[in-house]
């Protein structure tokens, strides 16, 4: 089974951090610069600049984004764990259905067409599963016994 390639990647543990401090430094520099307007140039008061307050405001915004872009990844990564088991399953399936219709064909030619219609409704159905997922569909038939008229076999026999 080949491993399945996404446009949009699950974020790793790096992105994760670096996404949260690029969020939580504007905040500090936007408390910082609002803290300089209304102390000095509002009223006039000038010292030191109160950053106790700023660096909690910009902590919390780095803890908010972690957990935020954390609960994202763990979502990506169990949709990403169901689209992988999906893909498991469509292969089995996939097999199971080839090995009925081959031991209906040799053992029951005359049921071959409704074997084959319900092998068919079964295929298309897993194509419309993968195509909502998201997973790239195979391109032609599903790996089928080809239909063989059992009398003109027996003929050229």
């Amino acid at each position: 089974m080949k491993k399945m390639q996404s446009a949009n990647p699950v974020a790793s543990k790096g992105k994760i951090v670096l996404f949260s401090v690029l969020l939580a430094i504007p905040v500090l520099a936007g408390s910082l610069l609002v803290q300089w307007l209304v102390y000095d140039d509002w009223l006039h008061r000038t010292g030191p600049l109160r950053i106790v307050g700023t660096c909690i405001a910009a902590l919390v915004t780095f803890i908010f984004a972690m957990r935020w872009q954390i609960s994202v990844r763990e979502r990506q990564l169990e949709m990403v764990r169901r689209l992988e088991m999906i893909l498991g399953m469509n292969d089995r399936i996939r097999n199971a259905l080839q090995a009925i219709e081959c031991l209906t064909y040799v053992a029951q030619p005359e049921a071959m067409e409704s074997v084959r219609q319900s092998v068919n409704v079964i295929d298309s159905v897993l194509r419309e599963v993968l195509a909502e997922s998201g997973h790239p569909q195979e391109t032609g038939q599903p790996a089928a016994v080809p239909v063989v008229d059992p009398q003109i076999q027996s003929k050229s026999a």
